[in-house]
């Protein structure tokens, strides 16, 4: 009950504080990107303030809004990382083209872009397998938002009709890999959930100890040109 008295006070709050907010927050964005010294790190849809990053949203309480589905408001090759933790599987496919050119373009070469995001090969394992999700650590942040988890097909019907991702586009590996290379992104690789080889970007993500139900992609921006 509590909840879906929050969730509805929340719908109904949201509008208001997000008109109010928005022009603020692109401001205040548009002077931090310009203010920041370059190669900046910029993280995409983050919660919480980052020491050494822009940490943008599209909130309605963001500090720093940005839509990066639009043209981002930074130049080319200003940038060396960009993270996004459980963001691209809201965004529908064609939008989420445009957030992969513009990190292409605005990384500078040798840059790295890291998502993390479900892994619907994943899921999809654990249904053919029959696992129960029910008691499952990897299915645990489930029943934490008192969703059904009674079956092995929940599994496969939580990352696809939950928490908004029918409006947006899931993921496995290959398909991931196959949007970075078009648009541009190459040494493709996946890595355990919370680790990276790139100092940077390691230890950031927040649901590492969900495993193989998230996955974690990191790819580079090549030194040729296009």
């Amino acid at each position: 009950m509590v909840r879906r008295v929050n969730s509805r006070l929340h719908a109904v709050l949201r509008p208001p504080v997000l008109a109010l907010n928005t022009p603020l927050a692109r401001r205040r964005t548009t002077r931090a990107l310009a203010d920041a010294p370059r190669p900046l790190k910029l993280e995409i849809g983050g919660l919480a303030p980052r020491e050494g990053w822009i940490v943008t949203n599209v909130n309605a309480v963001t500090r720093h809004f940005l839509d990066a589905t639009r043209t981002w408001p930074i130049e080319d090759a200003a940038v060396s990382h960009v993270y996004s933790d459980n963001v691209i599987e809201h965004v529908p496919l064609e939008a989420a083209r445009v957030l992969f050119a513009e990190a292409f373009r605005c990384l500078r070469p040798g840059g790295v872009i890291r998502f993390v995001t479900p892994d619907l090969r994943g899921h999809v394992d654990r249904y053919l397998a029959g696992v129960s999700p029910k008691g499952d650590p990897e299915a645990a942040v489930y029943e934490q938002f008192g969703l059904t988890v009674d079956h092995p097909l929940d599994w496969v019907r939580i990352p696809i009709a939950s928490f908004g991702h029918h409006t947006g586009y899931v993921y496995d590996f290959e398909t991931l890999a196959a949007e970075l290379e078009r648009a541009g992104f190459t040494d493709v690789t996946r890595s355990t959930p919370g680790t990276s080889t790139h100092p940077e970007l390691d230890g950031l993500d927040q649901r590492a100890d969900e495993g193989g139900a998230q996955m974690a992609v990191e790819a580079v921006r090549g030194t040729a040109a296009r």
